[in-house]
């Protein structure tokens, strides 16, 4: 029987075991997570529901911090898994969210690129671990895949494909063409190359228009010109609800692309960061891995600037050759006037260190707007 090691059991990974184990084709589970006493009483409560429907998944749960390389070596050692997914991070990209309206808006443009750090350091050590173990897993990253990946990959260590993000897009844009133009959503192909940014654009506050490539075919002929691609993409990403209810479809996402990195038979799909590539494209996956699909009128390197442009709108303006991030001005701008973060770069090995101090400063920056009575209890 196949195996799957989950690292973090927060949100999308609670959604992500749900799922699994009500699926009669689920592999062994190795649940890994810092809690050990939240994560045993989401498992059981995920078996009891898995009882429900009487499917009765092997899961079993270790007890991890990320930080320590050699523990977490010594797990996939043991373990030995087929595929490992990523969905440790160390603060969740909605906490501003608590923030009052004003504070939020202001700090929301600084863009989630700007916290970096924080999505970055649990898979920057959990990939060194992988390293460290001589095993060579499948690894599915969640956690920020559209930059977090690219910094991998700079230094040896990218994952071989994240999630959402523009899958998240692709799904809702062929039941929106379906809708409008009323016919089968499955008569819809969609070829789209976009970044995290334009998930987030039409959702969260002070963030802006990013480029992006999309064809829309419908039973094989590009009907693209019938549409304003623009509203068509805004419109589609509007169809999800506010908040982090799509957090489930992101869990969808991740599971499909677990099934796919353990088959023989490529699909074709979205995802972000195929090879450490910056951002998403249209791709085949499968156990070898992912190959970009682009269709005619777009090149590779086209495409890679479309996603590295689009990065510049979400906070991060380059990633040198060694995995130096540099921050875009704007970003560390925010940061440093709200909170007292500033940094205008990083290395990766600073990861951990860095996110501390971002995650310590905002802490305070929250307490003291408490204090004067303007974040509600």
């Amino acid at each position: 029987m196949s195996k799957v090691m989950i690292f973090g059991l927060g949100e999308v990974g609670t959604h992500i075991l749900h799922f699994l184990v009500r699926d009669p084709k689920c592999p062994e589970l190795v649940i890994s997570d810092f809690n050990e006493e939240v994560s045993v009483k989401r498992i059981d409560n995920a078996l009891i529901g898995a009882a429900i429907t009487k499917n009765y998944p092997k899961v079993s749960f270790e007890q991890v911090d990320l930080t320590d390389v050699d523990r977490t070596a010594e797990l996939i050692r043991k373990h030995k898994p087929d595929v490992v997914i990523n969905c440790a991070v160390l603060q969740t990209w909605h906490v501003i969210r608590k923030l009052p309206e004003k504070e939020y808006a202001r700090i929301s443009s600084a863009t989630l690129g700007a916290w970096l750090p924080c999505q970055l350091s649990l898979i920057y050590h959990l990939m060194k671990g992988i390293k460290q173990s001589g095993e060579n897993p499948k690894v599915i990253n969640t956690a920020l895949s559209d930059l977090t990946n690219p910094v991998l990959e700079k230094v040896g260590l990218a994952p071989d494909i994240g999630i959402g993000n523009v899958e998240l897009i692709e799904p809702a844009v062929r039941l929106n063409v379906s809708r409008k133009l009323e016919v089968p959503i499955d008569s819809v192909t969609i070829y789209l190359v976009a970044h995290h940014l334009w998930w987030v654009y039409p959702r969260e506050a002070g963030y802006e228009k990013g480029p992006y490539h999309i064809k829309v075919m419908v039973n094989d002929k590009d009907v693209t010109n019938q549409f304003d691609t623009d509203k068509l993409m805004y419109e589609s990403i509007k169809l999800y609800p506010p908040m982090t209810d799509f957090t489930t479809t992101s869990a969808i996402s991740t599971i499909k692309n677990m099934y796919a990195l353990m088959s023989a038979t490529p699909i074709f799909t979205h995802s972000p960061t195929p090879k450490g590539l910056p951002g998403g494209y249209p791709i085949h996956l499968s156990q070898e891995g992912a190959e970009v699909v682009l269709p005619e009128g777009i090149t590779l390197e086209e495409a890679i600037k479309i996603n590295e442009d689009s990065a510049k709108l979400d906070g991060i303006e380059r990633i040198e050759e060694d995995g130096t991030v540099i921050f875009a001005d704007y970003a560390h701008e925010i940061l440093k006037d709200m909170i007292g973060f500033d940094r205008k770069s990083f290395k990766p090995e600073e990861s951990h260190e860095v996110a501390l101090e971002m995650m310590g400063l905002y802490k305070e920056y929250f307490n003291k707007l408490k204090a004067e009575g303007k974040v509600e209890e």
